[in-house]
């Protein structure tokens, strides 16, 4: 029975004897049928291209100069390779910096003015059984009891019923296309209402009745009146 390689680093060893053969043993100083610069970076870079059975790779392991222009041309695609792994890292890491870099903006314009070491208030709006008006000149609904308090608020609102989940857009005005406030978040179902949450800041906006916009992005405005109190 023939024998068996003992262990991985037997193999290792004789790969290493191998193409210590193939760079040393093969002299080929006239370069006498040579497959040419264009086949070996081929088999360097894009080595599935060049079937197995064919015969000029049987020529670079019995031509030394062939062979070493094959292990040059390999040590550069592995560097080729590693520049662009590194460079999508350092692409992943710089968006996810960028994103961060956005929230915190967002973050700062939603809560502007307010003390940012205070807990957000919790504030809640039903908007389930409203009937929204929508378009760019809105004729909002009187309600009642629809409010909400000054400051740094986490708000959640209870969207109509049918709404989508995704993401919304909210914002807090006077007059249309002239918005005060504005924040964005995601609606999720919750035991079966479109919930929407999201930072909100009021509390650099006087008290009194205001316009209350929210859409789910490329749909029209739906308003309401609110009292910030």
């Amino acid at each position: 029975m023939a024998d068996t390689w003992k262990s991985t680093g037997e193999d290792r060893k004789l790969l290493e004897l191998l193409a210590k053969s193939a760079l040393e043993d093969y002299p080929n100083p006239e370069r006498n049928g040579c497959p040419g610069n264009e086949f070996v970076r081929r088999l360097a870079f894009d080595r599935p291209s060049v079937a197995l059975d064919d015969a000029r790779l049987d020529h670079i392991l019995h031509c030394s100069p062939c062979f070493r222009e094959l292990k040059e041309l390999q040590g550069r695609a592995a560097q080729k390779h590693r520049r662009r792994t590194v460079s999508i890292f350092a692409s992943a890491v710089a968006l996810l910096l960028a994103s961060a870099c956005v929230w915190f903006i967002v973050s700062h314009d939603n809560y502007a003015g307010e003390n940012r070491n205070a807990m957000p208030l919790v504030a809640q709006i039903d908007l389930q059984n409203r009937a929204l008006t929508r378009g760019v000149s809105p004729t909002p609904q009187v309600t009642d009891n629809l409010s909400l308090p000054r400051g740094r608020l986490r708000l959640t609102v209870l969207l109509p019923f049918a709404s989508e989940p995704g993401t919304y857009e909210v914002e807090v005005l006077k007059e249309i296309d002239k918005p005060l406030v504005t924040s964005s978040g995601r609606a999720v179902i919750v035991n079966g209402v479109s919930t929407l949450t999201l930072p909100l800041g009021t509390a650099r906006l006087p008290a009194g009745k205001y316009l209350l916009g929210i859409r789910k992005p490329p749909t029209d405005w739906t308003f309401n009146t609110v009292t910030l109190q």
